[in-house]
């Protein structure tokens, strides 16, 4: 019988099991595929942290997160995982980026709107539209991905904690003594379970089935002709340019971790892809028509690619909540594509519901 499994070892199961052994809880971690995989969403070198956003309540989670959250797990696991870099936001004055303007600007963080004249001049690498409004993010950053999922592993180990990879969840049962995990070779028991599957969590949790579409990502690294030094965390910046809806949503990173400039589009709308199958190719010419779209040196030359998962709720909304099953199993659908730079207060949300300070 164990205190408490935590079913998904991506950023959010992660950070779940990392609080809650910080609270004193024996915490097991099982993963279809293994912590750091690259079949769902927490994989990659690299991930953007912002104040921007189109909800302020969103705007103060990212500053919560940034003034506490971080900084915890940078301490604990001894290395740097945020690395300060401008942040460009823009598109037109109206939509969903007229959103992004007033939640953000009306919310005191340290985010200005900037001309966009100006913003051309300090960011030549960029392109912007013709009556694009610019925001300057100078909270915004870097967050080292892989350092931060291997760092977290590399801290579960050490602090006692189990993880068993490659180990696939069919069922989860709930009877009066305990919670029952049947995996394809045997049945776990726990006094409490956190299901932060990813795109796996409506197969597990059946509640969750119709709030959520799987959404499959393509994300290009780029070689542009310039100075690497213009390239780098600190000269180049995260940015996005957001439009009128969310189907015109596209977003970039430095070089950081591996080479090329990281661009692609933030897909939130469309049709659901199925998270079991692998597609064989990636539309790179889709992603180096990006690049030229959005970057101003010329023929850009996409050097390698990989694909992303999405699980997104209604409205894009990070969801941390008992389960209707039963009230010992939290459900965490803590991505939507945006959730990683919330890994570590999304990980204290579901130790407070099971260990309430």
């Amino acid at each position: 019988m164990h205190d408490i499994v935590v079913v998904g070892g991506g950023i959010h199961g992660l950070s779940a099991a990392f609080h809650l052994r910080r609270r004193g809880r024996g915490v097991v971690v099982i993963d279809r595929f293994g912590v750091g995989h690259d079949r769902g969403g927490s994989h990659g070198s690299t991930r953007i942290t912002r104040s921007s956003y189109h909800d302020r309540r969103y705007v103060q989670l990212a500053q919560r997160t940034q003034q506490q959250g971080w900084p915890l797990f940078e301490a604990e696991l001894g290395q740097q995982l945020v690395h300060a870099t401008p942040g460009l936001f823009f598109g037109p004055p109206e939509g969903l980026f007229a959103d992004f303007l007033t939640a953000t600007l009306d919310s005191g963080v340290d985010v200005e709107q900037i001309d966009r004249a100006a913003a051309q001049r300090s960011f030549p690498l960029l392109r912007f539209d013709a009556g694009d409004v610019v925001m300057l993010d100078h909270t915004a950053g870097v967050l080292a991905a892989a350092d931060t999922m291997s760092g977290l592993r590399d801290w579960l180990q050490a602090n006692g904690v189990e993880i068993r990879d490659r180990v696939t969840v069919t069922q989860i049962h709930a009877a009066a003594d305990a919670i029952s995990i049947e995996t394809e070779s045997e049945t776990i028991r726990s006094q409490n379970v956190v299901v932060a599957a990813g795109a796996w969590l409506g197969e597990l949790l059946p509640e969750w089935r119709q709030s959520l579409t799987v959404l499959r990502q393509e994300v290009g690294y780029v070689q542009v002709e310039t100075s690497s030094h213009e390239l780098q965390v600190g000269a180049f910046p995260v940015w996005c340019r957001i439009g009128v809806t969310a189907a015109d949503f596209v977003y970039g990173l430095p070089e950081f971790g591996r080479p090329g400039l990281k661009v692609a589009h933030h897909r939130t709308v469309g049709s659901g892809d199925d998270p079991n199958l692998v597609p064989s190719t990636i539309d790179r010419e889709a992603l180096a028509a990006l690049a030229r779209e959005r970057l101003t040196p010329p023929e850009p030359v996409i050097l390698s690619s990989e694909h992303c998962l999405y699980s997104v709720a209604p409205n894009e909304q990070l969801q941390v909540r008992r389960s209707a099953m039963d009230p010992r199993i939290i459900g965490v659908a803590a991505c939507s594509g945006h959730g990683f730079k919330f890994g570590p207060v999304i990980g204290e949300q579901v130790a407070d519901l099971l260990v309430p300070r």
